[in-house]
């Protein structure tokens, strides 16, 4: 299966490829209406205007460290997950997007480090957990299973590109094995603006599908339309098809044209060689 990641109205209405996930709330802190039909786009605790409204919003590490688009490593600002008025306002509104197919982005806390704020450091002492790792755990798991009870259509998980065993619970709370009651679908993000090299594509394609494997649970691969052509995005389709269940395609209005031949190439299963 293929279909496009979009930001556009416009784009979502022209009915290319077997689906379409729809940006409906994206990481700068924009919100836009959910579209029927498509699979609406969230991001959970990347908000850079509400960090950039209120800085102790912000996860924060044990030296002081808030993360801010500022901050090394970081490109938006992340709400500390244990934050309860943003968590209210935020399943409220993913009930309100949920009446439609839901992508959770943004998913987690947003490295190892974090948050060590007053309130997370007193919750994971009054946990029953002896280990910081697996309360993050427990926490991100807890809020998905509260957003599978508000949501009546299906949820896919945005993943940090990170395959390697622990790596996703260390990094940002995420465990697959403990999610899969709760979600109907997990994403992996393998973007790049020419795919120059694709060799890592087809290696993190493979470690995700070894890593996921008798969980049950669809695998799809986000690749990025930015400057990529044809023949190479094809090409890079081609290398990842049998790890994944479905590929999605990043895209504006200005590269609409190439992901169109791209979904059609692969549709058809033509040879690299054929003109489009």
């Amino acid at each position: 299966m293929y279909g496009i990641l979009t930001s556009s109205p416009t784009l979502v209405r022209e009915n290319v490829g077997d689906f379409v996930h729809y940006i409906s709330d994206d990481v700068s802190g924009q919100r836009r209406a959910p579209l029927d039909g498509a699979i609406n786009s969230v991001a959970c605790w990347g908000d850079t205007k509400a960090v950039h409204d209120d800085p102790s919003r912000a996860s924060v590490t044990a030296d002081g460290t808030r993360a801010k688009p500022e901050t090394e490593g970081h490109h938006w600002g992340t709400v500390c997950p244990t934050d309860p008025d943003y968590r209210a306002r935020l399943l409220d509104r993913l009930e309100t997007v949920g009446a439609n197919d839901v992508r959770l982005t943004t998913l987690g806390f947003p490295g190892p480090a974090f948050c060590r704020c007053e309130r997370c450091e007193r919750q994971f002492e009054t946990s029953d957990r002896d280990k910081r790792v697996a309360w993050r755990t427990e926490t991100v798991t807890r809020f998905v299973q509260e957003v599978a009870n508000r949501v009546s259509g299906d949820i896919i998980v945005t993943v940090y590109p990170d395959p390697y065993p622990g790596n996703l619970r260390e990094r940002a709370g995420l465990d697959p094995q403990k999610l899969k009651a709760h979600v109907d679908g997990f994403l992996v993000p393998l973007c790049s603006i020419s795919y120059e090299t694709t060799y890592w594509v087809e290696s993190l394609a493979r470690g995700f599908a070894r890593e996921l494997r008798g969980l049950d649970v669809p695998l799809t691969i986000q690749l990025s339309a930015s400057d990529a052509e044809v023949d190479r995005l094809v090409d890079v389709t081609r290398q990842i098809d049998s790890h994944a269940d479905a590929v999605v395609y990043g895209t504006r209005e200005e590269n609409f044209d190439t992901v169109q031949k791209v979904i059609r190439r692969c549709q058809a299963s033509e040879p690299l060689s054929q003109s489009v």
